[in-house]
């Protein structure tokens, strides 16, 4: 947490990133319950906001949910209550709480309600960049876009007043780029007028069913509607006389502010910033664009707003809209494409062109020395020929490079895809993994689709003991008896191994290959970044090194196992790096040649 001071207490000035300001501004605006299913970009919003809980004694009340879907229904319980009410999430996690949201219009809220949605675009930290604006459309809930941490706390501590007086939640949506990004942020610590907090029966309201789904949803229509016409948040800049009008929002709002400078065209424009950005503020707007001869929408992803001004005022404009024609609708647009793009849309010399263009390459993630999954994914490589195995692979840490699975798409699509395609393929090998999170996401129920349907499949869950990928919150396998519910699921069978005795894991897939029936391996290894008792004793007192007069080069420990702790030196031979090796003693046991020496007497921590 930032959390710096810049002048005195009475002023309030913090140096904030925009995850800490949506923290603050939950706090300043009386928020009493927080709902969440980690991810980045917002994975940073829960701890600041548990660390002020802690220092202000806020008595707010927090929920680390198993999945979206949970999270959105928790939230929208407290809400009915009266409490002011924080659902926060990223773009992929949207999916899984659309079913809920998709209602809660219908119902509309008590107390306040913000959803936060960490986007995406160019899927930094993703499987995916989906552009989820048409979700707003969809839900029919105002959609606000803040361009900065002080716009980022400004919206959240202001955003709950907002959503109490419509009836309706609150949609917020922060890219990476705003998330961690760092500012001055000017707060207004209010004081929280204390609630009763009371659920209030009302059937036409909560029980959407037939045609009281029906009136329900054509009141939130004419709610939206009448927000629309009274509700403008939108900033203008330039003379509103301009021929040309450009409309901006998220990133690309910070991006023209750059590139108005270089391009004369684009100086003297109308320069509309979107803050509110659905329902699309068409009174505000008609006056603004109506005598323009040209408008050019700068948006990342889709081109949400364009498709809604073509489709709302296609009828009240003449001016030529621009957008999507222009600019690239994957990936995250940078101030240098966007500054290409429109420098050879009007002609004028890109200012940067005597400097090379250097294409600036992927620097992607990969285990951590000593992290389990390393061993796991080796035991597994090594008990299924090469050219006869299948992994099926989930999202989250075991993801990551050097990508040992054959697929990675979403959360519990290791055994969700498998278990179709174990039928069609018995002249091969397949097993699936994923994570402890994953499997209490929603990797049980597809267990239990699996038991059911009587595949033949073997199932790895890898337990580091935490959440590990979105900021290492507690994983339910540490308050969960899950080999007891595993059973009482009726998988055929259910065993234990340790990720750091990968030849003990390996023997255990192979024998349960060759049986019928869904058997599920629990390889429990604790995360190297939250080190065990087990793990500090080992980094306190092994110092493991490789013998060159032993070592045959046989690579498997700098290949096969691929521990970033091991390198080559100048004269070509395997070295363990110290500095970075944790100790964990899976290269040891794998090495053939008895090469590598842990250093220590001791082996049975």
């Amino acid at each position: 947490m930032t959390n710096t001071k810049l002048q005195t207490q009475a002023e309030k000035v913090w140096a904030l990133n925009g995850n800490e300001a949506l923290a603050y501004g939950a706090l300043h605006a009386g928020v009493a319950y927080f709902a969440h299913y980690p991810g980045s970009p917002v994975n940073g919003i829960e701890p600041v906001l548990k660390q002020l809980n802690t220092q202000h004694a806020a008595q707010i009340t927090f929920n680390d949910a198993l999945n979206e879907h949970v999270a959105a229904c928790a939230a929208m319980g407290a809400s009915m209550t009266g409490a002011r009410t924080m659902l926060v999430m990223k773009h992929v996690g949207l999916n899984i709480a659309a079913d809920p949201l998709n209602y809660v219009g219908y119902a509309g809220i008590k107390g306040g309600m913000l959803i936060v949605v960490g986007t995406d675009p160019g899927a930094n930290s993703s499987t995916g960049e989906e552009d989820v604006h048409w979700y707003a459309k969809q839900f029919n809930l105002p959609l606000f876009e803040p361009t900065s941490p002080q716009a980022l706390y400004d919206c959240c501590r202001d955003g709950f007043a907002l959503s109490e007086e419509l009836g309706l939640p609150i949609l917020i949506f922060v890219t990476g780029l705003i998330c961690h990004q760092s500012t001055r942020v000017q707060t207004h610590e209010i004081t929280p007028v204390k609630r009763a907090y009371y659920f209030e029966k009302d059937r036409d309201r909560y029980i959407n069913v037939g045609q009281r789904a029906v009136q329900n949803h054509r009141l939130l229509l004419e709610k939206m509607a009448v927000y629309a016409q009274t509700h403008a948040f939108l900033k203008v800049d330039g003379p509103t006389n301009a021929p040309l009008a450009v409309i901006t929002r998220g990133n690309t709002t910070l991006h023209f502010a750059e590139i108005q400078t270089y391009i004369p065209q684009l100086a003297n424009c109308t320069w509309i910033q979107l803050n509110g950005v659905y329902p699309l503020p068409t009174a505000a707007l008609l006056p603004l664009l109506q005598d323009k001869t040209e408008i050019i929408v700068m948006e990342d992803q889709d081109g949400f707003v364009e498709y809604l001004l073509k489709m709302e005022m296609y009828n009240v404009l003449s001016a030529k809209i621009q957008g999507k024609n222009l600019f690239p609708a994957y990936g995250e647009l940078r101030i240098n494409e966007l500054l290409e793009i429109l420098c050879a849309y009007f002609g004028v010399a890109y200012p940067f062109a005597g400097l090379p263009s250097l294409p600036i390459p992927e620097r992607l993630g990969t285990f951590c020395e000593g992290c389990p999954h390393t061993g796991s994914y080796f035991a597994i490589e090594q008990a299924l020929p090469e050219q006869e195995r299948i992994i099926g692979g989930d999202i989250g840490c075991s993801s990551l490079p050097p990508f040992r699975a054959d697929w990675l798409l979403c959360m519990n699509a290791g055994i969700g895809l498998a278990q179709g395609m174990a039928p069609f393929v018995s002249s091969q090998k397949l097993v699936s993994t994923g994570g402890d999170g994953s499997f209490f996401h929603g990797g049980l129920l597809a267990v239990l689709n699996a038991v059911q349907n009587k595949v033949n499949l073997v199932h790895l869950v890898f337990d580091n003991k935490s959440v590990a990928m979105t900021g290492h919150q507690a994983s339910a396998s540490t308050q969960v008896a899950y080999a007891d519910l595993l059973r009482s699921l009726g998988v055929a069978s259910f065993a234990e191994a340790s990720a750091f005795h990968p030849k003990e894991l390996e023997a255990l897939v192979r024998e349960k290959e060759q049986l019928e029936g869904v058997h599920v391996i629990w390889v429990s290894g604790a995360c190297a970044q939250i080190p065990d008792a087990r793990s500090n004793f080992r980094r306190a007192n092994y110092a493991p090194q490789i013998d060159a007069s032993k070592c045959a080069s046989c690579t498997l420990c700098y290949e096969a196992l691929a521990c970033p702790a091991i390198d080559q030196n100048d004269l070509g031979q395997f070295q363990i790096d110290l500095s970075r090796c944790m100790r964990c003693g899976v290269c040891h046991e794998i090495c053939p040649n008895d090469a590598i020496d842990l250093g220590a007497k001791n082996l049975q921590a």
